[in-house]
This record gives C-alpha cells, structure tokens and sequence, in this order.
C-alpha cells in the first residue's frame, strides 16, 4: 500500500502503545505444573508470558486507547474513526467490541469498525483505518486498537498450540493526518488463503463455538495438516511470502534493502523456534545489509492480533530509532497472510 498520494504526505503516528496487565505466568512454573517439557521449552524460548487476572480484552484495550490518548493530548471526540481487532474471545457471545470502545474512549465521532484478520489484526485494522483516511477527508485522526485474553477454561495458552504461547494484553496506535513522533511510509501484505486448512484441520463445521472441544486446540488442526504431507509446501511459501512483504513494503517506501537508514526488523512475537526456521532464510535473502533483527516477546508472550503495534511500543520506549532511521514490523496471521509496515522516526 503506497500511503502518498492520494494523502499529501504519509500518516503521522502520534501514539503507539502496549498495556499489559502486572501478572506474568513464567516458563519455569509451567514446566513445574507439567504444562510444558524441556525439549518444547526450548522450543518456544519464553521466559514469561503476560497474564490477565481480571480484565477482559476490550477492557484491556479501552486501557491502552486511554494511555494513547493521553500521551498525544488528544481526546476522543477528535477521532474519526476506531478500528479494533482482536484473535481470541472478547467477553460476550453477540457483541460488538469496537463500539464498546469507541464508547468508553467517549470516541462520539469516530465510526467504530471490528476487524478479524487472527494474529495479523493490528496491520490489517491499520489498513482499514489507512484507507478510512485516504477515501474521507473529514477523518484527520484514528485510532487503531487490539487486545486479547487468553484465559482458561476455553483456551490453555502454554498447551492449545505447538509453537506459540499466548500473551494477554491490548495496544494501541494513533493515526494523524498532521503528522507525528513517527510516519507511516507503508504497510504490504502478502497472502495465501489456501492454507486456512491449517487452522481447521480435519473438523467438520460447527453450531457453535468450542463443539469440537471444550478447550480450543489448534494443535488438532496443525496435526491433521502435517499428515496431509503438505507441509514442505507451506513452509515454501513462508519463506517466499516473508521476503515479498518486505521488499515490497521498502519498495513502497522508496527504500532499498541496502539503505542504511533501515535500522531495525522486528518479529512477530511467535515461539522462538518458528522464528528460525520461517523468518531466518527469507530475511537473509532480501538483502538486508544494516538492520537488526529483533525479538521483543520473549517476557510477554504472542500478543493475540497486537504484535507489531507492541513492538513499535517497545521500540519507542526504548528509544531504539534516531529521527530519520526506518523500522520493518514483520507480521503474520493464520489464514495466511505476512504484513510489513515500514516507519520512520521524525
């Protein structure tokens, strides 16, 4: 998606933020509770996953929405529109979260839109709220949420997958028309819909949600996948999809893989073996001469559909880009789809 024109110039972001709760479920204590074993402990490469006592996710997200506004000095009459995503479970059965949080962010004039896109919800909410901006003058500024709870009964975060371990918590991100402390330069996505099958498996459709099961199980699913003998194939086109979204998403923003101004590629918050054997190659094979890959989930966990957006958090707290150093926000969902955004600290 090239974001100048029709836009005068590429969105600002105002604001990117990460609200996790206090409670941290550790790597050590799951393999106390038999939870996990050594060989995937090293696998996965956790230390520590963020874990929600109390909240629910749209409230954890309306937490998030609130520190955003509050460290641009906005309010939440001046949105034009609120995106929210989400992967996992949002507190009521026939509800629509976004309004809720268009609500509770006293957001009276923003158009609240949900949009389900799994663990690749963040870049796809962005795209929806991009495109919002590019079509309607009006909207000047938008607000880009997420968030998940990954809580018992209905979901076992250390055992209802094989290489990710599920992290509760919400982001945030503030889209300006104006400007900001980082631009928006572009977002590319890559998809292969043929591969859903990995996350339904062999089950038939259901009436209702968890029929198959009474705690959802994606590693029944992966199963059914690997016997297919498809999974050379899939891995294939990891490694291809990764590589385009990226080099489109430079290309995009006028950059090449040599610039030196491209500082930083950030990774989906995903099990660190994944990480290997999916992103290593294709990273490497773009050409990538300056920038530093980085995994910032190690102590919170796969944020549900909020990875990128945390990492830009992390990022920004850290201090970790110059004005004028450029950042890649890998990400991906299951479905499949790989996004990258690129974004330059002003």
């Amino acid at each position: 998606m090239r974001l100048s024109p029709p836009l005068a110039e590429p969105p600002g972001i105002a604001a990117a933020v990460a609200w996790l709760p206090p409670r941290r479920h550790t790597m050590a204590d799951a393999m106390a509770q038999g939870r996990v074993d050594e060989q995937m402990a090293a696998r996965l490469g956790y230390r520590q996953v963020a874990e929600s006592a109390d909240h629910s996710a749209p409230e954890m997200a309306v937490l998030a929405g609130q520190k955003a506004l509050a460290e641009a000095g906005w309010d939440g009459e001046e949105l034009g529109m609120v995106a929210h995503s989400w992967l996992y479970h949002q507190g009521h059965d026939f509800w629509s979260p976004p309004h809720y949080v268009a609500h509770q962010l006293g957001a009276r004039n923003a158009l609240p839109v949900g949009v389900q896109q799994t663990s690749n919800g963040c870049i796809a909410a962005l795209e929806v709220a991009v495109t919002r901006m590019i079509a309607d003058p009006a909207v000047d500024r938008a607000l880009v949420t997420t968030a998940d709870r990954f809580a018992a009964p209905g979901f076992d975060r250390w055992g209802s997958d094989f290489d990710v371990v599920y992290g509760d918590g919400a982001t945030a991100l503030l889209l300006d028309r104006a400007g900001g402390p980082y631009r928006l330069l572009s977002v590319a996505s890559v998809s292969a819909p043929e591969f859903e099958i990995l996350y339904r498996g062999d089950d038939p459709f259901s009436p209702a949600p968890r029929s198959h099961s009474s705690t959802i199980s994606v590693r029944r699913s992966k199963l059914a996948f690997r016997a297919s003998g498809d999974m050379l194939r899939f891995v294939a086109t990891v490694r291809q999809s990764v590589k385009k979204a990226v080099l489109r998403a430079l290309a995009d923003a006028g950059l090449t893989p040599e610039d030196r101004r491209v500082r930083l590629l950030t990774l989906p918050r995903i099990g660190s073996g994944a990480q290997a054997e999916l992103f290593k190659v294709p990273l490497e094979e773009t050409g990538l001469r300056h920038a530093e890959v980085i995994d910032l989930g190690r102590d919170t966990g796969h944020l549900g559909a909020g990875d990128s957006i945390a990492n830009l958090a992390d990022l920004d707290a850290g201090n970790r880009l110059s004005p004028g150093e450029v950042a890649l926000l890998l990400n991906v969902g299951n479905g499949f789809t790989w996004s990258c955004m690129a974004v330059r600290r002003e």
